[in-house]
């Protein structure tokens, strides 16, 4: 269900499409087109009868399954503070305010259909609403409080100004960062950890519906995105910040 190459056309059917690839099961609600149970039909019949442009459609799909790779050779480390924030905030932040409410409703409607079926489920809709919960206040403290402060320190730093870092030394950075990563990024690490045990690390059961298999798939791309978002905090952004706070604390004594 993730990144097959894929030869979208009028005799496709929806169904098939999303068990190829479940990014395309977002543009099929869009469109108001049914991929989940019941009789498929091609897409150029169910356009026909809906009043759907086939072309649109199928240029929406071929969108939503375009590859979108970051290399692994990508030197984070050598970026500079500020372009490493803005590329949190711009594509980790954003993916999570993005992604969350949409896949809370999708798992909350799924659970209330199904939670006789996959008992497991309840325990999964319950983890996730309290990993959702806790993300907002979370994204807040780090843009309104964590990354205004790792800035200012880039900057001293690049500046080699010690008068710009003086009125900074009433603060503490090490203290917030500890618990910051100790606290808030462990309760978000724990309910990754509870989506993998509750979901046998995302693998979908024998004849499940399509559905379920989408939900499945958006949790693990959920989990993708967030293990490189703590890997970006926690071993790149803020130990860079803490050595360019203690050498700056070194120029001042």
């Amino acid at each position: 269900m993730f990144l097959n190459q894929l030869d979208i056309n009028p005799a496709s059917k929806a169904r098939e499409i999303v068990e190829l690839d479940y990014r395309t099961a977002v543009v099929f609600d869009d469109y108001g087109i049914r991929y989940c149970c019941g009789i498929q039909r091609p897409l150029g019949e169910v356009c026909a009868d809906q009043n759907v442009n086939i072309d649109q459609l199928i240029a929406a799909l071929n969108k939503a399954i375009r590859p979108i790779n970051i290399s692994n050779q990508t030197a984070f480390e050598k970026w500079p503070v500020e372009f490493l924030i803005d590329y949190i905030v711009n594509i980790h932040h954003h993916y999570l305010n993005e992604t969350l409410p949409v896949l809370a409703e999708g798992l909350s409607a799924f659970t209330k259909e199904h939670k006789d079926r996959f008992p497991a489920i309840n325990e999964l809709n319950r983890v996730f609403n309290k990993f959702a919960a806790a993300n907002p206040a979370h994204l807040i403290q780090e843009e309104e409080n964590i990354f205004p402060y790792l800035r200012q320190v880039a900057h001293a730093y690049e500046d080699e100004d010690t008068s710009s870092f003086a009125p900074l030394m009433i603060k503490t950075l090490r203290k917030p960062l500890a618990s910051f990563m100790e606290q808030d990024h462990q309760v978000l690490q724990d309910s990754i950890l509870q989506f993998r045990q509750l979901t046998n690390n995302y693998t979908p059961l024998t004849g499940i519906c399509p559905s379920h298999k989408v939900l499945l798939a958006k949790l693990r791309e959920l989990d993708n995105d967030m293990t490189q978002h703590f890997y970006l905090e926690n071993d790149i952004l803020i130990p860079k910040v803490l050595r360019m706070e203690q050498e700056l604390l070194q120029r001042n004594n």
